[in-house]
């Protein structure tokens, strides 16, 4: 190869881009203003150029970048890629021929074709042909629409796939250098033929969309619906460590209500109403808990909680911050508000219950958010 065409190649490797955050993420979630829900997969396909390059950045940097396979996620771009895109490395750089993975992440108005994928294809194989970078382990095409079904065709029989770049070489070969014509030379033409095509795939729509499920992006982007919640477990006997700091609290409060100083259940376990308020704050902060594990495991992220929380404080806090009543009048009287406080659009707002927005004021003092007793 000419030094011409080897300095028109030139580029570098760039870390993996953050995305940026969805528009409306809450009306996307719970459908305000835009009709019936729409699937997952006909929403996929109705992705705009930067909502797919989004969409893509998400897909890469949380589920692709926690597989254990996974050493390191590069992100390619604009002029100069090579034809990469997203580039998987599965060894570390000290290894050598350090293998990894290519993902082609495009954009394209219909189902691909052969057409716009064997450009694609001849980059990488001109390209590692010119030893510019060495043959992925495997290659995937990442599309908003998936792929044609003779194009599938093709990937599902390498052979034919093989044949046919090889007999569309001179239209596929035109846009992969920009001063040069890449004819199909009798060394090009045996590399090609020995070429293993079946490391070219297509993702399919339907496994993307299972991948991006288990990020922390995907409830935001197309509003899945949670699993059903399981019944909260009940409080363990013993108070959990986890426990602690609203527990002091109501020791407290009860401890001023009764003008005794409490340290464990046994100084009021005579006095069935401070039972009964000790037993129930423990039932309902547990329910808060059960909460906090729906968004972090079905959610896959915490944060959704830690916001409803942060809604209740909020709501609640000229309530809590009142300097009239007792320790204990102030406790029941944030209670009751919680129990009408309005939470809006809010990702969770569905799934509480009564008793999880009493448990939340009980959450919020084991914060150290709320103190009964001194507002």
């Amino acid at each position: 190869m000419t030094e011409e065409i080897k300095q028109d190649l030139g580029s570098t490797f760039s870390g993996l881009s953050a995305p940026t955050p969805w528009p409306g993420a809450n009306a996307r979630l719970l459908g305000l203003g835009v009709g019936l829900p729409i699937a997952p997969l006909v929403r996929l396909a109705q992705f705009s150029a930067t909502e797919f390059e989004r969409f893509t950045l998400e897909w890469a940097s949380d589920y692709l970048a926690r597989q254990q396979y996974v050493n390191e996620i590069q992100q390619r771009g604009g002029a100069g890629d090579k034809g990469r895109d997203i580039v998987v490395w599965l060894d570390s750089a000290n290894v050598s021929p350090r293998r990894w993975l290519l993902y082609q992440c495009k954009h394209y108005d219909a189902n691909l074709g052969l057409a716009k994928a064997g450009v694609e294809i001849a980059k990488v194989i001109y390209y590692t042909f010119i030893r510019d970078y060495t043959v992925p382990e495997e290659y995937y095409f990442v599309t908003h629409k998936g792929v044609t079904s003779p194009f599938q065709d093709l990937l599902d029989d390498p052979a034919k796939l093989k044949q046919a770049i090889l007999s569309g070489w001179p239209s596929y070969a035109k846009t992969i250098t920009s001063k040069n014509k890449v004819p199909l030379t009798m060394e090009l033409q045996n590399y090609i033929k020995k070429f293993d095509f079946s490391i070219f795939r297509a993702k399919q729509p339907h496994d993307l969309l299972d991948e991006h499920r288990k990020t922390s992006f995907h409830l935001t982007v197309f509003g899945a619906p949670l699993i059903e919640r399981d019944p909260p477990e009940a409080p363990p006997s013993a108070v959990d460590p986890i426990e602690t700091a609203y527990i002091d609290q109501l020791y407290a409060v009860i401890s001023h209500d009764i003008a005794n100083p409490v340290r464990t259940f046994a100084d009021f376990e005579r006095n069935i109403s401070h039972v009964n308020l000790f037993e129930r704050s423990r039932i309902t902060f547990y329910c808060a808990e059960g909460l906090k594990e729906l968004a972090r495991d079905q959610m896959a992220n915490q944060a959704f909680f830690n916001t409803l929380l942060e809604e209740f404080n909020d709501g609640l806090y000229y309530t809590y911050t009142d300097h009239e009543g007792t320790p204990l009048v102030r406790l029941k009287s944030t209670v009751k508000a919680a129990q009408t406080l309005q939470l809006g659009a809010h990702p969770l707002a569905a799934h509480v219950t009564s008793k999880d927005r009493e448990g939340m004021c009980h959450q919020l003092a084991n914060n150290k958010v709320i103190d009964w007793c001194n507002p």
